[in-house]
């Protein structure tokens, strides 16, 4: 028989309906839901896309409402923006800073102005001593202040004027006036929006005619994002911020086309690579649907957006660990067609960063430009499935989240309300309850921590200043990982006074076949909480146990081993542990029916996964005597 080649007409693709009876008869009576992952906001991704879920898109890039990006050739004509941001006490150091990096693939400039850690920017003299290095005429320059708003604007502008001459048409950058954000981290007391507003519309619109390239307004979601904010409170209260200084603009006389001209947008870039992507999506889709409705051409609908990778997902333990995850956030960034991306240094959460350091973080978006080729694809996301299901799903999630804003009396009247704080904690208990039982795992410091690293030293940067009486209660940044890497705080506390760390008695059951996968899980959990496990594989008997045990210098003990071995073993190992002088017995793995029956042999506690595995280590940093 001659051989007949087949084609893909051979396979017909099987149908929804027909892969669905397949899974459902996999499950064997599980719910469908086991196999969808939940987000934070609300959404869940699915297990399978199909084009029922998400058609493929019907504008190119560049068209309105910019969902594929803003240019209609993407990144492939120069890229995007690389611009590093810049914060620190030392403006000499700073200074000297930009130089090197724009000598070596930085392009643009970020700076963050005002205490507690942002540039001390008092005049003009300083800030011209800052950007002594910089060239103005063809490097854009942000500015990010945190407290007064107005005066930074001017002090650049008069930079500006002196260093970059008269060719103002080349000027690129932003004046940072984001009174909201101020708002959120100062009070009602200090901001107040509307006034600021109206005090900025004349230069809004002598920028718009002389120096179209500078946009006056900045909206920052750094208040949010770094107190915790979930993508989508991020990405709606972003919006309604726009939406606030849209229609308080129109009050004094600047249109809502030329308000949103004059608006740049700064949002974070968190640790869910294809959530992040199309959360920036939505950005562009919500903010051209924003000014459309108020009146704007779609020329003025076009979001300018700017990207950072997120500080709330950085760790100060095992730090090397967050170049991974600056390089995720900012290849999710490009992907999303960011217009320009800062990559933060790696010792960012450690204080001021270093020349290494900052090295690293510029080279990674060179690498991913000049090396991966991001920038030859215009709209790489355009057309998955997974990924317009998912933007859709982003935009109205964040619909829903505006307009219960807007139903407040705006962004301004929800913060003076404290609705935002009231948020931002129930999302920080929610996210820390997954961070305590490693449902939301960090590596380097609940999963995988390195007990004996050697830290990473930086020079600290200075305290935040006390709150003023009276003022609404800003938003504080968290990192995920604070919880835990307190417990590693107090452990190298305890190793300066003590010379050794907390340490743990491992005596594990059976042979070390029957032992090694939960004796090396409870050794990483105990490592977790700064203490160190003494492992031993086996004993002829409970008595030979206790004996090593009183050689071991501590008085935690840990019994792990097989299931099988416990209800025998535990109680007999129990007693003639705590006969040599444990104080504490814990037990590896779920007790499950023997619960009672441990307790009551003297088992003070069991480490098993989905337990709050902070709480329990915090108690063992008790027994042990660690403060």
């Amino acid at each position: 028989m001659a051989d007949v080649p087949l084609t893909a007409a051979d396979f017909p693709p099987p149908s929804v309906e027909e892969w669905r009876r397949l899974v459902d008869k996999d499950l064997k009576g599980k719910p469908f839901t086991v196999l969808q992952s939940p987000l934070e906001g609300g959404l869940s991704l699915q297990p399978l896309y199909t084009p029922q879920d998400a058609p493929a898109p019907s504008e190119p890039p560049g068209v309105a409402p910019y969902v594929r990006g803003t240019q209609p050739l993407g990144h492939t004509e120069g890229g995007w923006l690389l611009c590093q941001e810049y914060a620190g006490p030392d403006v000499a150091a700073t200074a000297d800073a930009l130089r090197d990096d724009l000598e070596r693939g930085t392009q643009g400039v970020w700076l963050l102005l005002d205490a507690p850690h942002g540039l001390d920017v008092k005049d003009e003299a300083t800030l011209a001593r800052l950007l002594q290095h910089v060239p103005l005429e063809r490097t854009p320059v942000h500015l990010e202040p945190t407290a007064d708003v107005l005066r930074p604007a001017s002090l650049l502008l008069e930079v500006l004027a002196k260093k970059a001459g008269a060719a103002k048409q080349a000027l690129r950058g932003s004046l940072g006036i984001d009174p909201i954000a101020a708002l959120a981290r100062h009070g009602a007391a200090k901001v107040d929006v509307a006034r600021t507003l109206t005090e900025a519309a004349p230069l809004i619109t002598s920028l718009l005619k002389d120096a179209p390239g500078l946009r006056a307004l900045l909206v920052s979601s750094r208040p949010w994002a770094d107190a915790g904010a979930t993508s989508v409170h991020e990405l709606a209260w972003s919006i309604a911020t726009g939406v606030e200084y849209l229609r308080e603009l129109e009050r004094a006389g600047v249109s809502p086309g030329e308000a949103a001209r004059s608006m740049q947008f700064a949002l974070s870039v968190g640790g869910q690579f294809f959530p992040e992507i199309a959360k920036l999506r939505a950005a562009r889709l919500l903010w051209s649907k924003v000014v459309a409705a108020s009146g704007g051409a779609p020329e003025s609908q076009a979001m300018a957006l700017h990207a950072r990778t997120a500080s709330a997902t950085k760790t100060r333990r095992d730090p090397w660990v967050n170049i991974l995850r600056g390089t995720a956030e900012s290849f999710a960034a490009v992907v999303a067609g960011a217009d320009s991306v800062s990559t933060a240094p790696f010792d960012e959460p450690l204080g001021t960063p270093d020349e290494q350091s900052r090295r690293l973080a510029r080279n990674t978006q060179l690498i991913l430009r000049d090396e991966s080729s991001l920038n030859r694809v215009a709209d790489p996301a355009g057309g998955s499935y997974y990924l317009e299901q998912l933007t859709g799903e982003f935009a109205r999630a964040a619909w829903t989240e505006l307009q219960r804003i807007e139903a407040l009396g705006g962004i301004s009247r929800a913060i003076a309300q404290g609705d935002m704080a009231r948020v931002l904690t129930e999302t920080r208990t929610a996210r820390d309850k997954a961070v305590r039982t490693r449902k939301l795992p960090i590596v380097g410091v609940s999963e995988f921590p390195h007990l004996h690293e050697a830290p990473v030293q930086r020079e600290a940067r200075p305290a935040a200043p006390a709150r003023a009486e009276g003022a609404i209660t800003p938003p504080q940044p968290v990192r995920v990982a604070e919880a835990f890497e307190s417990l590693r705080d107090a452990s190298d506390r305890y190793h300066a006074a003590h010379g050794v760390r907390p340490r743990a008695f491992m005596a594990n059951l059976g042979t070390v076949a029957e032992h090694t996968a939960r004796s090396t899980w409870i050794s990483n959990v105990l490592a977790v909480g700064g203490i160190e496990p003494h492992e031993h594989h086996g004993f002829a008997d409970a008595n030979a146990a206790a004996e090593l045990f009183a050689k071991a210098g501590t008085t935690l003990a840990v019994i792990s081993g097989p299931d099988a071995l416990y209800p025998e073993a535990v109680p007999a190992y129990v007693a003639a542990l705590k006969a040599k002088g444990a104080r504490t017995v814990a037990v590896a793995g779920r007790p499950g029916d023997h619960e009672a029956a441990f307790r009551a042999a003297g088992v003070d506690l069991f480490l098993y996964a989905g337990a709050d595995l902070f709480q329990l280590l915090k108690t063992l940093h008790t027994h042990l005597g660690v403060a």
